[in-house]
């Protein structure tokens, strides 16, 4: 018995579909992490929780630590090289899980996990986690020593140009997600002491160990080169931050 054509293109439909969210959660999926990323040795201790994946160096002088916001749909995995690594150069790092893989609904939970008031805690993350620590530092004045941002073309829709903050802004030359236009035209509502520093060569998708994201531009630099400016840029914010504490 023939299909009718209107079955047919349902089918066909929903099909494609299906298809293609398969496709944007294999690319949100952790992908190419080096070895022993989450491996305990004598340098780092790696501890997960049902929040967060922490990585802290064995012996470390600095008072402050970060907090990393994942981005929106991506699988917090992707950014353990980089926490890693941020732990190799002293600082304790926690990565954050966001219920639903959304900082968007999820970002308050860091007042439950530490006690930020009295605490030297510098927040950041990439693309919506950028977003919603951002947001975070809106709602919550005076309670962090730093704020970093990641591929966001945030803040978009709050103003913290009044604030006093250490804050860094990294992105990439070729984002197809949070463009160098966007990047600028938002600059004005930012932290007035905010660093701002475009990476040459480098897209959205190579801050985290994902796949590349739909819209995104191909990076002209290796994800391995991306990670290591973010990690150059980050750690000299970090220790700023430090020095002025």
């Amino acid at each position: 018995m023939a299909i009718k054509p209107r079955k047919l293109f349902r089918i066909i439909w929903f099909s494609l579909v299906a298809v293609f969210f398969i496709w944007q959660y294999r690319t949100y999926q952790a992908r190419d992490l080096p070895k022993n990323t989450f491996t305990s040795n004598h340098k780092i201790t790696v501890t997960e929780t049902a929040d967060q994946i922490i990585f802290k160096p064995t012996t470390s002088t600095f008072k402050n630590e970060i907090i990393f916001f994942q981005g929106g749909l991506v699988d917090p995995e992707a950014y353990a090289p980089l926490c890693r690594n941020i732990a190799k150069q002293g600082f304790t790092c926690h990565l954050i899980k966001m219920n639903w893989r959304m900082p968007v609904w999820d970002y308050n939970k860091i007042k439950t996990l530490f006690n930020l008031p009295e605490g030297h805690y510098i927040l950041g993350g990439h693309s919506q986690g950028g977003k919603m620590a951002a947001q975070f530092v809106y709602e919550n004045p005076g309670v962090l020593k730093g704020l970093f941002l990641i591929g966001t073309s945030h803040p978009r829709d709050i103003d913290l140009s009044n604030r006093t903050l250490p804050t860094l802004k990294l992105y990439g030359a070729l984002d197809g997600l949070a463009s160098v236009p966007e990047v600028i035209e938002n600059k004005d509502k930012l932290p007035k002491n905010t660093q701002l520093i475009e990476l040459p060569g480098a897209n959205h998708s190579q801050f985290g160990y994902i796949g590349k994201l739909l819209t995104d531009n191909d990076a002209a630099i290796s994800r391995g080169k991306q990670q290591e400016l973010t990690l150059k840029y980050l750690i000299a914010f970090f220790k700023t931050v430090e020095n002025g504490t």
